[in-house]
């Protein structure tokens, strides 16, 4: 499941794009009906073998089968959990019997015979590999349900039979519509915990997957964009960027140049950034925790990192990743002349990135440096030996930006774009 992990990493920075009231009618494709409705990933693509290549890795039983002039047909891919995670392939094979009024028709699932010898060589070679492969009837077209377990495919019969399916999750609706135009993927946020399979950079698994689920309760990818889906509540991190306001980047100038792992939050109005970061902490029930934090700092340091972050006018926040460091950045308003400039010195505001931030702005920042506008806090050792690169091309404007090695995601109030360098 390399590839798909590899795409569910892309929703660590989700932005602002979509809490709306209610969406627009679109009709659903057929092939979703099959789909359970608690499928944790669904996928529509107009051909199987781009399902296939999308969605699971080379080493996929699925991927082993022998498809023949079917590879070209319609097709979605589901994860199911079951204990594990399990995909169930949707295949759609030809027209339907246009004779399904018996009540018989309906209740066996009973497919129509003209598409019958073409799949019977496929069900041979299912068998061969331990594939459960059953072909369905949906409104207008046969389709082969195939799966290395036997309980998925029990499942998504129990689903049909009773007429539910994905198509009734919460919030799918809004879902269909983002995912409208050609392929497209659909992530249910609520099951990062087990679609996560590896740490992010140094950030544990568990971390990232909580912040996944917080952020919104749908994710789409349709092309090279990613969509959330979620309602209207101060709770989720894509709506709390929506209310922050958008701010400008200024990372690329002083940009590691073995960076891993970029999480870039510029600021706008700092006032109604901190504004809405506090509502959605209380949102979470996670507000008065916060507040004690800055009240112990405040104690141990003297000085309260919320007066720190207004007399400095913080305009952009970053956490940088690379293979054996990590560092917090952040810009100020003006230069902050009492450190000096590609000095490394004690930093007086040790811990306020973290208190104000959260995590994974790191608390291990006893030294730092400056750089123009930027103060750059970690560890001595880091510093002392820290070189300093710069990203071309880097988007003018942003919400959120997440920068992988030859992969950048960057989210606005629109949309998130994932940025791949060709030349990689």
């Amino acid at each position: 499941m390399r590839r798909f992990v590899l795409s569910v990493l892309f929703l660590v920075a989700i932005g602002c794009s979509g809490s709306p009231e209610g969406g627009k009618f679109v009709e659903s494709p057929e092939l979703l009906k099959a789909v359970p409705s608690d499928a944790l990933t669904v996928g529509i693509f107009g051909r199987c073998d781009h399902a296939l290549e999308r969605m699971l890795d080379s080493t996929s039983v699925l991927r082993q089968l022998d498809y023949g002039k079917f590879g070209r047909h319609k097709a979605a891919v589901a994860f199911c959990n079951i204990g594990s995670i399990t995909p169930l392939l949707i295949l759609e094979t030809g027209i339907a019997s246009q004779d399904r009024s018996s009540e018989n028709a309906k209740g066996s699932l009973q497919a129509a015979t003209d598409t019958l010898t073409q799949t019977r060589d496929i069900a041979k070679l299912a068998d061969s590999l331990k594939l459960y492969t059953p072909q369905v009837a949906l409104d207008k077209h046969n389709v082969l349900l195939i799966s290395p377990s036997a309980t998925v495919i029990t499942v998504a019969e129990r689903h049909l039979e009773s007429e539910s399916s994905i198509l009734d999750a919460p919030y799918f609706d809004l879902v269909l519509e983002a995912m409208s135009s050609g392929d497209a993927i659909a992530w249910r946020n609520s099951g990062a915990a087990k679609l996560l399979s590896i740490d992010l950079a140094g950030i544990p698994r568990k971390q990232v997957a909580g912040f996944i689920k917080n952020a919104a309760e749908w994710t789409v990818g349709n092309g090279n964009k990613l969509k959330s889906i979620q309602p209207a509540s101060a709770k989720y991190f894509c709506n709390f960027l929506e209310a922050a306001g958008e701010g400008q980047s200024k990372f690329a100038r002083v940009c590691p140049s073995d960076a891993e792992l970029i999480i870039d939050i510029p600021i706008g109005e700092l006032k109604q950034w901190r504004q809405a970061y506090e509502t959605m902490l209380d949102a979470r029930v996670e507000l008065e925790s916060y507040k004690k934090k800055l009240q112990a700092i405040n104690k141990s340091a003297g000085r309260n990192p919320l007066d720190w972050e207004r007399e400095n006018n913080i305009q952009e926040v970053v956490y940088v990743a690379c293979k054996d460091y990590s560092i917090n950045m952040v810009r100020t308003g003006k230069a902050v002349k009492s450190i000096k400039e590609k000095q490394v010195g004690t930093n007086p505001a040790c811990g306020f990135l973290n208190a104000l931030y959260g995590y994974p702005f790191s608390d291990a920042d006893s030294c730092v440096v400056r750089k123009g506008d930027w103060l750059i806090s970690g560890r001595s050792s880091v510093l002392d030996s820290l070189a300093l690169g710069n990203i071309k091309n880097w988007p003018a404007k942003a919400c959120a930006i997440v920068q992988i090695p030859g992969e950048r995601l960057t989210c606005n109030k629109d949309n998130i774009t994932i940025w791949q360098d060709s030349n990689r």
